[in-house]
């Protein structure tokens, strides 16, 4: 081989290196910003059940229905993740199942039906809970960190004592 063929193999050679170099970097951040989306799913999901699990242990009405405020509000779609996404969607499809389910139970419980609709079960009875921001697990009402203390857990969605 010549000295100018080479130089162009060795051009060609670094240019590719160059392009893989690239193409990696793009895949691994995106890698890293999938996985990091599907915890904050993960977490939204482990909160909607958290809530139906102490909504289907209560036999009160207006905790049932604090904890069915607690998950609709609980960053709504696309807080977490992009909008109408395949994984915003799987999110969405928890929520409502567990709205679902606490639903039917306060339906059973009250002997009352008033529908599919959640609003109409709240404002029906947590009467107490439209006066203050119930305490979900996991965080404040609005996905924030907690603003209550461990002495001021007197609402009766915050669970029980421990």
């Amino acid at each position: 081989m010549t000295k100018v063929a080479n130089k162009r193999w060795l051009r060609r050679l670094s240019i590719l290196v160059v392009a893989a170099a690239i193409c990696s970097a793009y895949w691994f951040v995106r890698w890293g910003y999938l996985r990091l989306q599907v915890a904050m799913g993960e977490e939204q999901t482990q909160m909607f059940e958290e809530c139906r699990t102490m909504a289907l242990q209560s036999s009160q009405a207006d905790q049932i229905a604090g904890l069915i405020h607690a998950t609709i509000i609980y960053y709504p779609s696309g807080t977490k993740q992009t909008k109408g996404s395949h994984l915003d969607r799987m999110v969405e499809r928890g929520r409502q199942s567990a709205i679902r389910d606490m639903i039917a139970h306060l339906r059973s419980i009250s002997g009352t039906d008033l529908g599919s609709d959640p609003q109409v079960w709240i404002n029906r009875f947590g009467e107490r809970e439209r006066e203050r921001e119930p305490v979900q697990p996991g965080g404040a009402a609005n996905g924030s960190q907690p603003i209550r203390s461990e002495t001021n857990r007197s609402s009766s969605t915050a669970g029980p004592r421990r």
